[in-house]
């Protein structure tokens, strides 16, 4: 009963932020690179896409409006992976089999099996995109359960609560420079996480496309008419 409630809200979910999580995948993970499409940029109109994207991926091109209904995303973003990742679970004895994609199956099992073991595999990036992306749309409310779990008192030191929402904000870029990841500046450590950001920013895009792919399957096409598949399977 319960498992069905959750992949309901996880169905639903879905289907009602997807093409906002695959915006704002594709955008997030070319972004990572903004410093260096700045850098190439050559003309005024090449530097006004770059602010675009950005304004985009931050704003919904709406101001502070479009940033609001941005961390309303994000948090449904964090329904979506925290179910989905309940939902993957498949039972002491299968759980290995969830981890990866099998050979030889119909096309409508291995989409099913990628999208599995792709939410899986990236459930980890997706929370911490999701989360971080609420805090910088509502620094203030995180701010205001931080002082409430840990209070701020005459102590100067450092409180963990502070320490959480600093990784917070930035593990969310994929950018070395004001990022704790141990590394000398621009390098190829720099180039290795932006690529590791890009690539993880796109998994939300491939599970959007995977997902639709299997509601289709699964709910639209049985309930088209049988002559119209029909004619649809002559013409291919």
């Amino acid at each position: 009963m319960i498992r069905r409630a959750l992949f309901q809200i996880h169905l639903w979910t879905g289907i009602g932020i997807g093409l906002y999580i695959l915006m704002i995948s594709v955008t997030g993970s070319v972004l990572v690179y903004r410093n260096e499409l700045l850098f190439r940029a050559q003309t005024p109109a090449e530097l006004q896409l770059v602010s675009s994207l950005l304004d985009l991926h931050d704003n919904l091109l709406a101001g502070e409006n479009g940033r609001a209904v941005n961390g309303v995303g994000a948090i449904a973003a964090l329904v979506l992976v925290t179910t989905g990742v309940v939902l993957w679970w498949p039972g002491t004895r299968k759980w290995r089999r969830s981890l990866t994609v099998p050979r030889g199956l119909s096309w409508q099992r291995t989409t099913w099996h990628l999208h599995s073991a792709i939410g899986f595999w990236t459930s980890a990036f997706t929370f911490v995109f999701a989360l971080s992306g609420a805090y910088l749309c509502f620094p203030n409310a995180f701010q205001n359960v931080a002082d409430r779990l840990e209070p701020v008192t005459d102590d100067s030191a450092l409180r963990l609560t502070d320490q959480v929402i600093y990784w917070l904000a930035y593990l969310h870029f994929g950018r070395i420079n004001g990022i704790g990841i141990p590394c000398a500046g621009p390098g190829l450590c720099d180039q290795l996480t932006k690529g590791t950001w890009a690539i993880f920013g796109l998994a939300p895009a491939v599970m959007f496309i995977t997902g639709g792919i299997m509601w289709w399957n699964r709910v639209l096409r049985p309930r088209r008419p049988r002559g119209e598949r029909n004619s649809v399977a002559v013409v291919r």
